[in-house]
């Protein structure tokens, strides 16, 4: 049985948002945030904010869309989804202020969820947990600004899924003390920001309350306390942030949940970037997760946009599993046409929020589809069918997938019946003869993120597109090519010299020498040599990590990657 892949953002059939409020509408965009996954009767269920239906799998590579409107299940349509599995149902309750709480034994049927009780106000971003040990049912919630809210846990009576007993109080926030609660890309803003996504869960009889910083930007993070029990007192974990990813194609790891799989492996579904359109354009990410021997709770990140294998069975997921190279970062690009005008959006106008790509709504050169970052785009000049964009990987490769995200821009419509995609991607090794890979005509599928898994020789890769969803312009945020160049691996980091200034020991600046062979570097950290579990991902020789505890000390290691592999550095003494 061959393997499965998938590759972050995940390829989901994202809904449309459209934002009416204000005088200035903004365009459409997609949005989905604040996922949640579960097993149910050996198959995976994930729900998410602003979603008219949940999606379902046997593997998680291929997903099954069940379409759930509010005739069906009332509070489906919102923000903050809380999901659980007990005797033999699935609970759902919507996190946006709403005390009904819903069951359903057979889930795959949109029609048969059953209002269980109107009276479970739990509060803003609830989780619920099941604790099969003990039979109750626990809730952790809270959602607001940094300086004030705190994250808390509550009981639910096992019966009726009403809150009993004390609310009790047990995180606050304290980014003076924890660089990675600072919020924007970098970790640059000195203020609190938003608290909010918990999670409650037991393992190994030891207590994980996990929370998020809220920043909607790429920095979007996880942390997380510890305890003997589900009310605490809990300890800070010295590892934080536990799930963390501001650099690469797409960025975000925050306000999620860990899930444990089929397998016995544990996972972590969060929340990724966009922020162009709107701030709470958002896609989902899937991160392989765990817990150490020292019971350290951790999501891997490293190459997280790269495409990851699914296991088969147990395993480690410390180690990175992405069995394919990136080959196309800033090759060179020829286009059909490039729009060069100001969105002309006549469905909902062209507002732009703040973003920290302020030029990815108004400039869309052909260089943006390959340089790495889901926030920046190449843009055809109309919408007509024939539209093309064609990359020079520079030498023959053996190419081994292809995706393709695909940014809706200058829609028409948005009517579901023009929601789908259609192009042809070629191969060729001269430019002169091609060979069709991907034809998906016909097919009427929406698939904005699209991981094509292939296996040709080419230099050239071209997509013509034939029909845009929505009517729009052709639009690329990232066509990125996957495989082996035949290249071989960089040479080792040599001469890594780390600085953590003693006035404000958050941050450490790291610069090494410049590998022979290198494309880019993949900075690891933790609280020990083994314990590496924090990254950045970066294309020069030296970094700025701010994103570490006060009175914590690090190891760093920095690795060199391209086309033919990784290579492994050494560790730096204690900082």
């Amino acid at each position: 049985m061959k393997t499965k892949q998938y590759c972050n953002p995940l390829d989901l059939n994202y809904e449309y948002r459209i934002y009416n409020y204000g005088e200035k509408p903004w365009p459409i965009c997609l949005e989905a945030a604040d996922p949640m996954m579960v097993v149910f009767e050996g198959e995976y269920y994930l729900f998410s904010s602003m979603t008219r239906g949940y999606w379902v799998s046997s593997d998680m590579a291929d997903w099954q869309f069940i379409r759930c409107d509010e005739s069906q299940l009332p509070t489906i349509y919102g923000y903050a989804p809380a999901l659980m599995v007990m005797d033999g149902a699935m609970y759902f309750h919507q996190g946006e202020h709403d005390k009904r709480l819903y069951r359903n034994k057979t889930p795959k049927n949109p029609n048969t969820w059953e209002l269980v009780t109107d009276q479970c106000y739990i509060g803003h971003d609830p989780f619920m947990y099941y604790d099969e040990i003990d039979d109750r049912v626990w809730a952790s919630f809270g959602c607001g600004e940094g300086e004030t809210e705190s994250i808390k846990v509550v009981e639910l009576d096992r019966h009726t899924l009403e809150p009993i007993g004390e609310v009790h109080e047990c995180i606050r926030f304290d980014p003076w003390t924890r660089g990675w609660e600072r919020w924007l890309d970098e970790h640059v803003e000195e203020n609190y920001g938003f608290l909010e996504g918990s999670q409650i869960l037991r393992h190994n009889n030891k207590w994980y309350l996990i929370y998020s910083g809220f920043t909607l930007h790429k920095c979007y993070c996880n942390g997380v306390f510890v305890s003997d029990n589900p009310t605490g007192p809990y300890e800070y974990a010295q590892n934080n942030p536990v799930s963390h990813k501001n650099t690469g194609f797409v960025g975000g790891a925050g306000h999620g949940c860990f899930f444990e799989d089929l397998h016995g492996n544990f996972w972590n579904v969060t929340c990724a970037s966009v922020y162009v359109t709107h701030g709470f354009e958002r896609r989902l990410n899937l991160f392989p997760a765990g817990f150490d021997e020292d019971g350290l709770l951790y999501a891997n990140t490293v190459l997280g946009d790269y495409p990851i294998t699914l296991p088969d069975g147990k395993r480690d997921h410390r180690e990175v599993y992405t069995p394919y190279m990136l080959l196309s970062k800033n090759c060179e690009v020829t286009v059909s046409s490039e729009d060069k005008a100001p969105p002309e959006n006549p469905l909902h106008g062209d507002g732009l929020t703040y973003t920290q790509v302020p030029e990815s709504r108004y400039v869309h050169v052909p260089g943006y589809a390959v340089d790495e970052d889901i926030r920046t785009m190449w843009a055809a000049a109309t919408r007509s069918p024939g539209e093309w964009i064609q990359l020079d990987l520079g030498r023959p490769c053996d190419v081994k997938a292809i995706q393709l995200n695909i940014y809706t821009y200058n829609l028409l419509t948005a009517d579901p019946a023009e929601k789908y995609h259609e192009y042809v991607i070629a191969y060729s090794e001269d430019n002169m003869n091609w060979t069709a890979a991907i034809d998906n005509r016909g097919e009427k599928l929406f698939a904005p993120h699209a991981l094509h898994e292939t296996s040709f020789r080419a230099r050239y890769i071209r997509v013509t597109f034939y029909h845009v969803a929505g009517n729009g312009f052709a639009a690329v945020s990232g066509l990125r090519v996957f495989g082996t160049d035949g290249a071989c691996k960089p040479a080792a980091v040599q001469n890594v010299r780390a600085t953590r200034p003693a006035e404000d020991t958050r941050n450490c600046k790291l610069v090494w020498d410049k590998a022979e062979g290198a494309d880019g570097y993949v900075v690891r950290y933790g609280i020990a040599p083994d314990k590496l579990y924090n990254q950045y991902q970066v294309y020069g020789e030296q970094v700025e990590i701010r994103t570490l505890t006060k009175g914590i000390s690090y190891y760093f290691r920095v690795d060199s990657f391209n086309g033919g592999g990784v290579t492994m550095g050494t560790v730096t003494d204690k900082m």
